[in-house]
Formats: structure tokens, sequence, C-alpha cells
């Protein structure tokens, strides 16, 4: 007899659409004090994680059904899920079209250099955040293309490293996610209860 369950990743629901969203990056580290002088050193250890809680609103009873079927299919964390910064989906800077990676970049880099900016001298935002072969990344400062390539500095080092050409995703660029916990699915008469999902990148 074989037990355990093989992980899959389930669809986010349409209807999931919350009312709020935070995104906090975690980043591993190590840190350390002189047990007499009382000097610190810190390391970064180069894994960053983003973590993210948000909130649905109370909703018609019906729709309760839904979301305690998305939270019984995540099975705990078991499985995994596709989210996105939710109030903030698209960037506050100018540049759009098809982007792609203009040089390779390294594990543990802290910036990419990305071509195919539409405006050719289009701009980011610090705190816009864009996705690259499975990486949500968040931009660290403002920046500005020029001739159409943008060198684009990043809070969350690189986990991995990235080929000239991966393709550049700015439109709700998503992150692959365990779910750490939430609260149940209250109901009151005619309504059910907010819900909050704390969810974690998958690394």
């Amino acid at each position: 007899l074989r037990w355990g369950h093989r992980m899959s990743l389930v669809t986010l629901p349409v209807a999931f659409k919350p009312v709020t969203c935070s995104l906090k990056l975690a980043v591993n580290q190590r840190v350390s004090a002189a047990p007499f002088g009382g000097s610190e050193q810190a390391v970064d250890l180069l894994n960053d994680r983003w973590l993210m809680t948000c909130e649905l609103s109370p909703r018609a009873m019906a729709d309760g059904a839904w979301v305690e079927a998305f939270i019984g299919a995540m099975r705990g964390q078991t499985n995994t899920t596709s989210v996105y910064h939710f109030a903030r989906p698209q960037p506050a800077g100018t540049v759009r079209g098809t982007l792609t990676l203009n040089a390779p970049a390294s594990q543990g880099d802290s910036s990419i250099v990305i071509t195919g900016c539409s405006p050719s001298t289009g701009t980011l935002k610090a705190g816009d955040m864009i996705g690259v072969s499975g990486l949500l990344l968040m931009v660290k400062d403002d920046c500005t293309a020029v001739a159409g390539v943008i060198t684009v500095p990043l809070t969350n080092a690189l986990r991995k490293a990235l080929s000239s050409g991966a393709s550049v995703t700015w439109d709700s660029p998503t992150m692959i996610a365990r779910l750490l916990a939430t609260s149940d699915v209250g109901y009151e008469p005619a309504i059910a209860q907010g819900v909050t999902f704390d969810f974690g990148e998958a690394i």
C-alpha cells in the first residue's frame, strides 16, 4: 500500500479578488553578535522568499462554497498556486511591450538588463513588480530606458541564473506559492464572512 500525495498546482479561482493585499520580502540571513564587545555581523544567504497576506471580503452565502473548496484543494502546504501582487498588478512606471532579458544574469545578482521597452524611454518605479523565469522581482529604484534597454536594480537577489532572451512579464507577474495559513469560512445569515490567506513563495 502506497501513501502520500503528489504535489500539484491548483488554479487560482477567477473570483479570488482580495480587498487587501500585503507583500513582504523574507531575507534569509544569519546574524551573530560578539559575546563581550557587542559588535554584530550579518551574512546574507541569498535565498529571499516572498510572503503575502490577503483578505477576501464577506460575500454572498452561495459564494462561500468555492472558497472552502479552494482551501481544501490546497491541502495545507502540500499543493501550490500562482498569485501576484493583487494591489499592484501592473507597473507604476510606463514600460510596456514584449520584454526580454538583454543579457544573462548570475545567481545572486542584484540587477538585470531588459530590452524591448515601449516606449523606448519608458520607466520603472521603485516597488514595481516584474517576473522572469518563475522569479517574482521587485524594482529597487526608479530607472529609465535608453533606446528600449533598461537596467533594473532589484530588492531581491536572484535565486538562480537567468538566460539572455528570457521573457520578462510586467502584467500581473506571478509567484508559485504555498498556503501557509488561512482563517475558516464562517457563516452568518445570508453571507459568508471574510477570509484571510497567508501565502509563502514555494522554493
